[in-house]
């Protein structure tokens, strides 16, 4: 590996980790404060509201993020496959988001149980809609992530002041869900200002070669992917749907607030050097194969080395952090959380092993090998799911998400060590 690509990685993960240091603390200062401020009925429909425009979000995205980069990433010196990319992907995504909208509706009408979360899933739709305009899969495949990351950041420190401002008691859910999915939007204007004056070739002409076949070219390519995440969501997300429609809005600000700050942890941490590790992956993979291997060795132990590290702060500041973040709770309720963080080995590294191992090393068996591995355990955790939280209410969710993430990331070890991947 040469000495430029070690910079450019480096380069790119100290943007994308200012990035995501914005995304870590903005969130940290806001969902303490949110669940102070809401009440625990309020907090579960704000919730559930995100988790409902998930799914949105998952169709929309339909693995664009991964496919589509990897796509451009190989044809970045070829302006008019890349320019052809931009604008089929753009294309299946807005028809998406259509079709996302009105099954969105057919849902919210359907379910009685469903009503009261109504107007809050429909105001978080805003952010399908700024996804759309902020492409982080072309910033990504044409290695512009330092501007993806301060479009990022502008977004964030624009919208989420306000939180503060109008979040005020504890029936204010909806301007809360309002503020944060203006965030998105905000980013997608930014997004698409910078695309037109600094990336003028995909404008040029207009929308260029979006045709029926090309479309379909694009929507194969990121099937497989499509059938992952989805699986992925239906144990993550349909844990918070089947709390919200087993039990009361208070079983979801429960889990809801532990899981999301977990989450917020570990990509905060690990989003970043997989979004700078997996184009340069990509790129080596194509030069030469033990290179790229020996590159994502290194990130391997990297990563294991940061979470490690995470969990040992977790763990020796364990009372402060349940202190601060859910002295609202039952103290059986809120020292679940230090059990619950060791999740955040399985996640972070089963996301290294299935993205740049399996999917950055791999080829079409191996990419065929990821999605099965996310539509099989999340086909299996469903009647798990369902039989668990039913049975035992936001702690079904818990032990259900700490196993079948654990499950996730041994089988995904395990083709990586088959492979000879690590």
């Amino acid at each position: 590996m040469t000495k430029n690509t070690y910079k450019e990685l480096i380069v790119n993960s100290v943007y994308l980790y200012f990035g995501q240091g914005i995304n870590f603390i903005l969130p940290l200062l806001v969902l303490p404060y949110l669940i102070k401020t809401l009440s625990s009925q309020s907090f579960g429909i704000y919730s559930f509201a995100f988790a409902f425009t998930q799914f949105s979000l998952l169709f929309v995205d339909f693995g664009f993020n991964i496919s589509a980069t990897k796509n451009i990433a190989e044809n970045v010196l070829n302006p008019k496959k890349t320019k052809m990319t931009f604008w089929n992907v753009t294309s299946v995504k807005c028809f998406f988001m259509l079709v996302s909208l009105l099954f969105t509706f057919t849902i919210l009408l359907s379910f009685s149980k469903f009503s009261y979360y109504k107007e809050a899933v429909l105001i978080n739709f805003i952010t399908v809609i700024g996804t759309i305009l902020y492409p982080t899969w072309l910033f990504q495949g044409i290695n512009k992530l330092k501007a993806m990351t301060i479009i990022n950041i502008i977004s964030k420190l624009i919208t989420y002041p306000f939180v503060f401002i109008f979040v005020t008691n504890s029936t204010d859910f909806l301007q809360a869900i309002f503020i944060q999915s203006l965030s998105f939007l905000v980013a997608g204007l930014l997004s698409l200002i910078y695309l037109i004056k600094y990336q003028k070739f995909l404008f040029e002409g207009g929308v260029y070669n979006v045709k029926k076949h090309f479309m379909k070219n694009e929507i194969k390519d990121s099937f497989s992917i499509f059938l992952s995440n989805s699986s992925i969501s239906l144990y993550t997300n349909s844990l918070t749907i089947f709390l919200g429609f087993f039990y009361t809005p208070n079983s979801v600000g429960i889990f809801s607030s532990m899981e999301r700050l977990i989450r917020t942890i570990v990509f905060g941490v690990l989003a970043p050097i997989n979004q700078a590790a997996f184009p340069i992956i990509i790129n080596l993979k194509k030069e030469s194969l033990p290179q790229a291997k020996d590159f994502f060795l290194k990130i391997f132990f990297f990563v294991v080395t940061l979470v490690v590290l995470v969990y040992i702060f977790i763990y020796f500041f364990n009372s402060e952090i349940i202190n601060k973040f859910f002295h609202q709770y039952k103290n059986s309720e809120s020292s679940i959380f230090i059990y619950f963080a060791a999740i955040i080995f399985p996640i972070a590294m089963g996301s290294v092993f299935g993205q740049l191992g399996l999917l950055g090393l791999g080829n079409e068996l191996q990419k065929k090998i990821f999605s099965r591995i996310y539509i099989y355990i999340g086909i299996f955790s469903l009647p798990l799911s369902l039989f668990l939280i039913y049975k035992l209410d936001y702690l079904g969710a818990i032990y259900s998400m700490v196993f079948v993430e654990f499950l996730v990331f041994i089988v995904m070890g395990y083709f990586v060590k088959k492979y000879k991947f690590l």
